[in-house]
């Protein structure tokens, strides 16, 4: 694996040296560069090795955006240098140049970092789905809008990682996909959850020696099905009470033969909970 990661990063490092405009520059950056192009090179090559080589650690970047990565982590690295050049007397202006730097390279670079799903620079929901681009079948423009939409939260993210942006991703999120989407979207971000409580609900059921009375397959399929759109519900009204209370109300009118089941095994184990506290009260 990290042999294929490095291979990675250094086939997309020969790819952008190979290209004739791998440096965008000003006026004044082209002339710093001219006239210390040995020093500038050697510095460059380094750092950003380093910085790419430092970002792939913590988000494992797919091969296929690493070229992207390079280019614009090169861009941004080089004008770093030219700063500590024309600057290097000037701490205080260098710093600011350089903060205003990054803000013009952020977006791009989130743009790759964020379907990557690791250390929520975005909202997490956003970020899953533009993961899930081919698997949820987001067109470019759905795709555009979702990203857009990441970028911006991931700005506010930065300036402060305590802000809640759940009940704006739902609203996007309703508002960009279709039903289908929408479903297979949160069918995937809820797979292992409801996996593990269909395993505990399943081994309950075994343990009161309930799983005979099902059919195996149809039983469980309509079971998932039901753990699934509950979770829904609560994803897409977490923040909600009264909507979550509604649709989830709904959606128990139609309880599959399993979940009913599971609720007798429970309200049976409340009413001998309730039956033992009240025995209790009696012990003189």
């Amino acid at each position: 694996m990290m042999r294929k990661t490095i291979l990675s990063i250094a086939l997309a490092m020969l790819y952008l040296s190979a290209k004739a405009e791998v440096l965008r520059c000003t006026i004044q950056e082209k002339e710093v560069y001219l006239a210390n192009k040995e020093m500038v090179d050697s510095m460059l090559d380094f750092r950003y090795r380093e910085e790419v080589a430092r970002i792939n650690h913590f988000f494992h970047v797919p091969e296929k955006d690493m070229a992207r990565l390079v280019f614009y982590v090169k861009n941004r690295e080089f004008k770093y240098i030219c700063q500590d050049i024309l600057y290097k007397d000037s701490l205080d202006r260098r710093v600011k140049n350089k903060i205003t730097i990054e803000r013009v390279f952020q977006d791009s670079i989130n743009s790759i970092l964020i379907p990557t799903c690791r250390y929520n620079i975005s909202g997490e929901n956003l970020s899953y789905a533009l993961h899930c681009r081919n698997t949820l079948d987001l067109d470019s423009a759905q795709y555009a809008y979702i990203m857009d939409k990441a970028l911006s939260m991931a700005r506010r993210i930065r300036k402060d990682y305590r802000v809640n942006v759940w009940n704006e991703e739902m609203e996007i999120l309703k508002k960009t996909l279709d039903k289908g989407q929408l479903w297979s979207f949160f069918r995937r971000k809820n797979y292992l959850k409801v996996l593990d409580e269909f395993d505990k609900a399943w081994d309950k059921l075994k343990e009161a020696d309930l799983t005979e009375q099902l059919d195996s397959a149809k039983d469980a399929k309509e079971a998932i099905k039901y753990m699934h759109r509950r979770q829904m519900i609560k994803d897409l009204y977490r923040y909600y009470g009264t909507s979550q209370k509604k649709y989830l109300a709904e959606l128990d009118k139609s309880k599959p033969k399993m979940i009913k089941m599971l609720d007798g095994i429970d309200k049976k184990a409340r009413v001998e909970e309730k039956e033992k506290t009240v025995g209790k009260e009696f012990v003189w």
